[in-house]
């Protein structure tokens, strides 16, 4: 029976207590999970299965058990929001993140220096001490672990983390409040579709305010478990796979085809979680998606068939994924992406500007989490923070805008290809450090330079799962279900506090007790050596703007405003520009966009937008059937002692 009538709560502090609660929860499941069970991993890329997999289990089971026992810590719908904004936050930290990069960054210059590298002459000089760790004794017991009794050497890592966690918390506020800034242009004027966000309001369902059933109806819905059904028992099969096994295992990786000589090759994996998503977004923005993938396999073909070559200066990791030119087109296709989108906003941020001065009292700002005159102070107080931070390590200061223009023209064009094309599993296929020193040249770096621009890979370059999305998101949930928001601020920023803190002691605690290298080679390995590879040999070689990558920069941009002309000015143009500047990083994902392409064409050509509606809780269901049971099996095994059992397409 549904609980009475009550006033909403959103904000209180019980749901406070919860999300921070769960989010400390997070922090510690996450990098065990990572490091000793190497599960399906929960913290990795932006469709937060952490979050769903907590919600899942405190809205549909918990939640539920409370409300049927009449007891009064059941929470109320819009209390259930600011939970699951909690820990949307909260998954971002912990895995793929800062906490993460932090101890590989700050160590593995000192760890991994030998005199066959020559990082003490080319590395370690021009390191700051104060954000580095260069105790070689507490470096190596870090690595290799001091045993079970082992203990954090405090007074050696105490400095370095309290400067990161500075520097973290700058860019988190700057994230935050440009989310704030942007949230009525994204939400209300574009009104973009926020298909991530389709799962939670469709699981808090439509009551009336300050009731909610002790069963919600999202989980009444026979359709939603038919969808939940299919990918559930795949996972429960593979997962039994790992126990016994002589159950056969269960893929839905169909193989490869290889193309133009078998330069490269095309995918076709479908992942139930993507086919969900999928199934929300526009069709011109999903044929954008496959499209430009299509055009970019052919072309990434035709060069390498052709020998077509540029230098591809320095690029790091993810830019190898692609042709050099792809990558720096990328480029230019996100710089006009992010300021096309700013000269489309002008009239609000002229708004949010005039508010923020006391110009124009007229402009309402009671209905977000910050007013803009806080978020326009916040924005300043935390670049300038990054500002002063980024050249105390060494960046020349004319150079620090540049480095943090570049790197925040990825984090806006990762969140709005989210919450606009629900694109929940991709990497950005050039970063920000890479752009800043290909376009200026390391010699103007300097080598000091170099050096802050290598410990930039903490928070500028892995971002596979970010904030600011996660921020965009929960404000779009909280527009709906929360009435006031002015204690969200606040509520997010001690989920931050906590999740970064907790998943740090836990990393460290984990690597002193069995040694770093022996639990995740990933952050031990290639995360610790990678920026100082590159580091190496800059300083070493220092070269000039690497002219070519700056030409194909602006080759990206003019093809980017060409497919942003044809977007708005035809209304028969098929294909959303989104997918252009991600091309490249888009991989696998394009066969499951295309089959709910196709699907969705079907069900809209056959039975129309009531069908439509009607088929929505099968897909969100699909999602939760790949997301829940490996959350299920993370526990099963951490309790059985089972390693490397990895539930679904991108969990891992």
């Amino acid at each position: 029976m549904p609980s009475p009538p009550r006033p909403t709560r959103g904000c209180s502090l019980r749901a406070i207590t919860v999300g921070l609660a769960l989010s400390a929860f997070m922090a510690v499941a996450i990098p065990y999970g990572d490091m000793v069970i190497k599960g399906s991993q929960m913290g990795v890329w932006n469709t937060t299965p952490g979050a769903i997999f907590l919600f899942f289990v405190l809205a549909g089971v918990l939640n539920a058990l409370l409300s049927v026992v009449g007891f009064r810590w059941a929470l109320d719908r819009s209390e259930l929001a600011v939970v699951y904004i909690m820990l949307l936050v909260a998954n971002t930290l912990p895995a793929r993140g800062f906490a993460a990069y932090v101890p590989a960054v700050a160590t593995g210059a000192t760890y991994y220096a030998s005199p066959e590298n020559d990082w003490q002459t080319h590395v370690l000089p021009y390191l700051p001490t104060w954000s580095t760790i260069q105790d070689e004794r507490a470096v190596r017991q870090y690595y290799e672990g001091a045993g079970v009794d082992g203990r954090i050497p405090w007074d050696v890592w105490a400095g370095p983390l309290l400067y990161w966690l500075l520097f973290g918390l700058a860019l988190y506020l700057v994230m935050i409040c440009l989310m704030v800034i942007l949230r009525r242009q994204w939400a209300d004027r574009e009104r973009l579709v926020y298909p991530m966000m389709q799962l939670p309001v469709h699981m808090l369902g439509d009551e009336p305010e300050g009731r909610t059933s002790a069963i919600l109806p999202f989980f009444r819905q026979w359709s939603m478990w038919v969808g939940f059904l299919v990918p559930a028992l795949i996972a429960t099969i593979n997962a039994l796979h790992d126990y016994v096994h002589y159950i056969p295992a269960i893929t839905t990786n169909f193989g490869v085809v290889p193309l133009f000589r078998e330069s490269i090759t095309v995918s076709f994996t479908l992942s139930f979680t993507l086919l969900g998503f999928s199934f929300l977004i526009s069709r011109n923005i999903a044929a954008g998606l496959v499209f430009f993938y299509l055009i970019n396999v052919v072309e990434q073909g035709l060069f390498r068939m052709l020998g077509v070559q540029i230098d591809p200066g320095p690029v790091g990791a993810f830019g190898h994924y692609a042709h050099p030119v792809i990558i720096y087109q990328a480029m230019g296709g996100m710089v006009v992406l992010v300021l096309l989108g700013l000269y489309n906003g002008r009239r609000h941020l002229r708004d949010v500007w005039n508010k923020a001065l006391g110009i124009d009292t007229t402009v309402r700002d009671d209905d977000e989490m910050l007013s803009y005159r806080q978020a326009v102070l916040g924005l300043a107080g935390g670049v300038l923070v990054m500002t002063l931070w980024l050249w105390r390590a060494g960046l020349p200061l004319w150079i620090v805008p540049l480095l943090l223009f570049a790197c925040f023209v990825v984090f806006l064009t990762i969140s709005r290809v989210v919450v606009e094309g629900g694109v929940a599993v991709m990497f950005p296929p050039i970063t920000g450090p890479d752009v800043t020193a290909a376009a200026l040249g390391t010699r103007a770096l300097g080598s000091s330079g170099v050096a802050s621009v290598s410990s930039s890979y903490v928070w500028g370059t892995d971002v596979l799962i970010l904030l600011m999305t996660s921020c965009a998101n929960g404000l779009k949930l909280a527009d709906r279900f929360v009435q006031r928001k002015r204690r969200l601020f606040w509520a997010m920023t001690a989920t931050i506090v906590i999740t970064l803190v907790v998943s740090l002691y836990m990393r460290l605690d984990a690597g002193y007790q069995y040694g770093a290298i022996n639990l995740n080679a990933f952050y031990a390995d290639n995360a610790a050596q990678y920026p100082y590879r590159f580091m190496a040999g800059a300083v070493a070689t220092p070269e000039g703007p690497h002219w070519d990558g700056i030409v194909q920069i602006g080759v990206g941009a003019a093809i980017m405003l060409v497919l942003e002309f044809l977007h708005y000015k035809f209304l028969w143009w098929p294909f959303h520009p989104l997918g252009f500047p991600i091309s490249s990083a888009f991989g696998g994902m394009w066969f499951s966009v295309f089959f709910a392409f196709l699907f969705k064409n079907l069900v809209l050509k056959y039975g129309g937008p009531q069908l439509y509606r009607r088929m929505v809780p099968f897909f969100l269901g699909m999602i939760l059937g790949e997301i829940v049971p490996a959350g299920i099996w993370l526990v099963i095994d951490a309790i059985t002692g089972m390693n490397g059992n990895v539930l679904g397409t991108y969990m891992n």
